[in-house]
């Protein structure tokens, strides 16, 4: 099965692995299978060299049984080892190079050297706070309380042919992207929806897989507390169903 139809029938969780800021990326790759996680999305905004990259994703791979995808930060954050990747399109940035111009670079590197990764264009949509994936990429975030622009992003992101929406918070956000701007994104998209960042909770996780997103991400939580991973797991598994958009 290709992993855009995996993440696309029902609500999953996948745990985000930012080997920047964990030596123990693979101690955490265990802990987040163990609690049930249903994919492991691999990168990070900051730091990450591509010489590195390829033996984290082999390592990772070599105990997963879950789609291990790429979530690059940059053009050196690819390697063929991965099940696929995210190619991402920053649509709320305010320089062209995160919204077409990286995008141009690793199209090309994807075709020449890794012609059999799956690739899933992805629209990333900033909001709130942002984190460090708003800041380092230029962005202008969608204020929390304005589900109309969301919205607006992503039936763009419909008309414009991307697989996916990623609505993001960043990492470690002070307020995670709230269960009306999901509802509201959700219903106009008839693709992959993808939320993450500032999700520390299962409380937080029922309230946003209520609104039917397919994949929920947490990786601040994974790193600083591991075993809240199979609260949040649960309560995905408990609010949303499974079953295909």
């Amino acid at each position: 099965m290709r992993v855009l139809d995996y993440i696309s029938q029902g609500t999953k969780h996948f745990t985000l692995i930012d080997p920047d800021k964990s030596a123990d990326y693979l101690k955490i790759a265990k802990a987040a299978l163990e609690a049930g996680t249903d994919g492991i999305l691999v990168g990070g905004s900051l730091g990450i060299p591509s010489a590195e990259i390829d033996g984290v994703v082999e390592d990772i791979k070599s105990v997963a049984h879950v789609p291990v995808v790429l979530f690059p930060g940059s053009i050196c954050q690819l390697t063929p080892r991965a099940d696929a990747v995210l190619f991402l399109s920053v649509l709320n940035s305010l320089d062209p190079y995160f919204i077409v111009g990286a995008q141009v670079q690793g199209a090309v590197i994807l075709a020449k050297h890794y012609p059999q990764l799956e690739v899933i264009s992805t629209a990333y949509v900033i909001v709130g706070d942002g984190g460090a994936a708003g800041f380092v990429s230029m962005a202008k975030p969608i204020p929390l309380k304005r589900p109309d622009i969301a919205v607006a992003y992503a039936l763009a992101a419909r008309y414009m042919g991307f697989n996916a929406v990623y609505l993001e918070a960043g990492s470690g956000a002070p307020e995670h992207v709230p269960p009306a701007m999901v509802r509201a994104v959700r219903k106009y998209l008839d693709r992959a929806l993808i939320v993450g960042g500032g999700i520390r909770s299962g409380e937080a996780a029922r309230e946003i897989a209520r609104e039917r997103p397919n994949v929920i991400v947490t990786g601040t939580i994974a790193e600083e507390n591991p075993q809240k991973l199979a609260e949040i797991i649960r309560a995905i598994r408990e609010a949303a169903p499974r079953q295909s958009l």
